[in-house]
């Protein structure tokens, strides 16, 4: 019987690519899988070494088969020349996973390159209107009918004095009066109307010291609307209530009586100067002051209930609502308007005779004021008709 040489313990391999054989390299090979357990440990990566190009020998552990030394790429990890196949495409080693990056299962995994994002942002422009774009048509609208209703008189009086002279044999003195009278009649109603107004109510200036609330929310007011603060007259009246007069908002006058001023809140009384100044900066103080001293003439023919009626109709239905909507806006508390307007028709307040002042001029103001029904007694208001104060109290409530 012959000796059989008893087989050597084989060092514990470590899995190299997919297969790797156990034994040692031959020739100048480098060691494969049948290296130092400690050593695959340190050395593994997280795909496991690759042989490179190692042709080693196959199953018995003792021969020993020679493969290239060359370096082969895992997943990742360098491995040194290998039994059996070198790895290429990158096994699992026993030594566990990396703890380095992943580079993926295949040979010669560089990390790729992403792509960089760019984020382009685009400025968002906001489409604002400058301050007062949306009033301006309102305002050339009602300069246009200012100048209108100051031409009607003026023309009057120059074709009647026209006629006459032209009757008398002088035509072209009577052409020449006409222009002139024209002219000069609207200009002395253009200027003069505000100051008539506030004659014919009775308005006096008011001082700060005594009314230092009433000129502080004007001129919060004032900086919020982008105008120049007007003057402030008080009419000395238990009614609660305002008016505004003047030819551009440079000019403008503010008239408060002084029962506005004692019974409404501060909230209440903010959303009355509001709109006010609401009609300074749309130019219907304008066309109020005119249409008032204009139709004087026209009273004296038709009387002052319907001379007033005229005022209204020049003037524009609906104006006193269109003002309560704008200056809602503009304090930003519809409710404190609504309020303002219920405890002017409260009727707990006792009302005297209503415009203020004496004098049919006077007596034509009343579609001037904020409230113009004052002393309309227990009568039931129009459903729809927004002219009246109730009505409008009740509509801005809604808001």
């Amino acid at each position: 019987m012959s000796d059989v040489p008893p087989p050597s313990d084989p060092a514990p391999s470590g899995r190299s690519g997919s297969g790797g054989s156990r034994g040692q390299t031959g020739g100048g090979g480098s060691r494969g899988g049948g290296g130092n357990r400690n050593r695959n440990r340190n050395r593994s990566g997280g795909g496991g070494g690759g042989g490179g190009g190692g042709g080693g020998g196959g199953g018995n552990p003792n021969r020993r088969g020679t493969g290239g030394g060359g370096r082969g790429n895992g997943g990742g990890a360098s491995g040194r020349g290998g039994a059996g196949r070198g790895s290429a495409q990158g096994g699992r080693s026993r030594s566990g996973p990396s703890s380095g990056t992943w580079s993926g299962a295949r040979g010669g995994g560089s990390d790729r390159d992403e792509p960089e994002l760019t984020v382009r942002r685009t400025p968002v422009v906001a489409d604002r209107q400058p301050e007062g774009a949306e009033d301006a048509p309102l305002v050339e609208s009602n300069r246009r009918r200012a100048v209108v209703i100051c031409s009607v008189p003026g023309l009057a009086v120059g074709v009647i004095v026209g006629v006459v002279l032209a009757g008398i044999g002088l035509p072209l003195v009577g052409v020449v009066a006409l222009v002139v009278l024209a002219v000069g009649v609207a200009l002395g109603l253009w200027q003069a109307a505000p100051t008539v107004v506030l004659r014919a109510v009775g308005a006096r200036a008011s001082d700060e010291g005594e009314n230092p609330r009433l000129h502080n929310l004007v001129d919060g007011l004032c900086a919020t609307m982008g105008l120049p603060r007007p003057t402030v007259f008080v009419v000395d009246s238990p009614v609660p209530n305002a008016m505004a007069v003047g030819r551009d908002p440079a000019s403008a006058s503010l008239v408060v009586t002084t029962g506005l001023v004692r019974v409404l809140t501060l909230v209440e009384l903010e959303g009355v100067l509001a709109h006010e100044l609401v009609h300074i900066k749309r130019a219907d103080t304008l066309v109020a002051g005119v249409a008032v001293v204009a139709t004087v003439p026209w009273s004296f023919l038709r009387g002052v209930e319907k001379g007033a009626d005229t005022v209204h109709h020049l003037i524009g239905p609906g104006r006193e609502f269109a003002a309560d909507q704008r200056a809602a806006g503009v304090v930003r508390y519809p409710p404190g308007i609504s309020a303002a307007l219920e405890s002017m028709v409260d009727g707990s307040i006792p009302s005297p005779a209503w415009p203020p002042g004496s004098g049919r001029t006077a007596a034509l103001t009343r579609w001037t004021w904020i409230d113009p029904v004052v002393g309309a007694g227990s009568s039931a208001p129009v459903e729809g008709d927004l002219d009246d104060t109730r009505v409008r109290a009740a509509a801005i409530s809604l808001l």
